[in-house]
């Protein structure tokens, strides 16, 4: 084969190769893109789509689930953490890290919901959501991305895909020990003792559904007793955490009116 032979098929091959790059989905500046990856999030690179499910509705009944991703809102545990069990299970503290929590909704103040931690989430070591695992404090708010590998035993185990801190910390211990016994003193009929741990309460809790219950409940029980000012702070303080509630407005509207009423009513005769 000549020289000029060869370099003719060189030619042509080169050409082939371009035509066929330039028919490629990824040219125009998405191959370069792609092979240096800067640009790429993989944090992102989820297994998914992932379906919405309650974490209560698959531990109810995980069979359904088995080999599905799931995603649900949950409440950080990081206490008494021992979910491996050796030989039954593809999880192991070599390669994992395990952790529990609570249901979104549970009621933590109550023993009940309290001692229904759940403690089968497994997360890779190499997971880029070690870190928000580690950072994310207890009763953290956090979303919760997972397949549910196993129903062994009538148990979800879940394989997690990814962590997001929604809020860091929504309770502290005192606060969800306060609202323990502000209830109980309720059921007591103990308005003095109840108002006093409700308003301890309220320093510790940032959940907006519970901050308005609490303030809700408070304005009932300051305006029972006739104290229409601190009824009246609680009430706002409600529609701060809901604008639209109308238990609050209409309370808001009732407490200024009686208010009004003192303010002009006459000084008492000596």
């Amino acid at each position: 084969m000549t020289d000029a032979v060869l370099r003719k098929f060189l030619v042509a091959g080169l050409l082939a190769g371009m035509t066929a790059l330039n028919a490629c989905t990824y040219w125009n500046g998405e191959l370069e893109r792609i092979a240096d990856e800067s640009e790429r999030d993989f944090r992102r690179d989820l297994v998914g789509p992932f379906s919405e499910v309650a974490l209560k509705k698959i531990i109810a009944d995980p069979t359904p689930y088995k080999f599905t991703d799931v995603r649900f809102d949950a409440v950080l545990n990081k206490v008494g953490e021992k979910g491996f069990i050796p030989f039954l299970t593809i999880f192991d503290p070599e390669n994992h890290i395990a952790f529990s929590v609570w249901a979104s909704d549970a009621k933590l103040w109550e023993g009940d919901d309290r001692a229904h931690s759940f403690p089968l989430l497994f997360l890779r070591k190499d997971s880029p959501s070690v870190p928000d695992l580690f950072t994310a404090g207890r009763y953290s708010l956090v979303r919760i991305s997972a397949t549910v590998m196993s129903d062994y035993e009538l148990k979800p185990w879940f394989l997690v895909n990814r962590i997001e801190i929604i809020e860091p910390m929504v309770y502290t211990d005192d606060a969800l020990a306060d609202l323990s016994l502000a209830k109980e003193a309720v059921a007591a009929k103990k308005p003095a003792i109840a108002i006093r741990h409700y308003e301890n309460a309220l320093a510790g809790i940032w959940t907006t559904s519970l901050r308005l219950e609490i303030h809700l409940t408070l304005a009932r029980l300051y305006e029972g007793r006739g104290d229409l000012e601190a009824a009246l702070s609680h009430y706002k303080g409600a529609l701060t955490n809901d604008q639209d509630n109308a238990e609050a407005m209409k309370g808001v509207e009732r407490s200024q009116k009686a208010l009004e009423g003192k303010s002009v009513a006459p000084a008492p005769q000596q």
